[in-house]
C-alpha cells in the first residue's frame, strides 16, 4: 500500500493544470486566513461570529478547498481587517 503522499501524487498527475491551479489558489487563500487568525489571536469561532456565520462553515473553509466567491472573500477580509488578495498592477 502506498503512503498518503504517493497516493496524492498519483492522483494529482491525473488532474488538469487548470484544476490544480484552482486548488493551489484556494489553499493559498486558506493559508492566508489561517495566518491572519493566528497573528490576531482569533479563533475560527471569532471569525464566524464577526461574519454572522456558523462556526462549521468557517471550519469547512479552513480544512477544505473551498470555492470562494468574491463576495465571501470581501466579507472575510472585512471581518479580519486585512486584505486576503493583493492584485498586481
Amino acid at each position: 500500500m502506498k503512503n498518503k503522499q504517493e497516493w496524492f501524487e498519483t492522483k494529482a498527475e491525473k488532474v488538469s493544470p487548470e484544476i490544480m491551479a484552482e486548488v493551489q489558489l484556494s489553499a493559498s487563500i486558506v493559508a492566508r486566513i489561517d495566518k491572519i487568525l493566528k497573528e490576531k489571536n482569533m479563533s475560527q469561532r471569532d471569525l464566524a461570529h464577526k461574519m454572522g456565520k456558523d462556526e462549521a462553515v468557517v471550519s469547512r473553509w479552513i480544512t477544505g478547498f473551498p470555492n470562494f466567491t468574491l463576495r465571501t472573500l470581501s466579507q472575510i477580509s472585512e471581518a479580519l481587517g486585512e486584505p486576503l488578495i493583493k492584485l498586481a498592477e
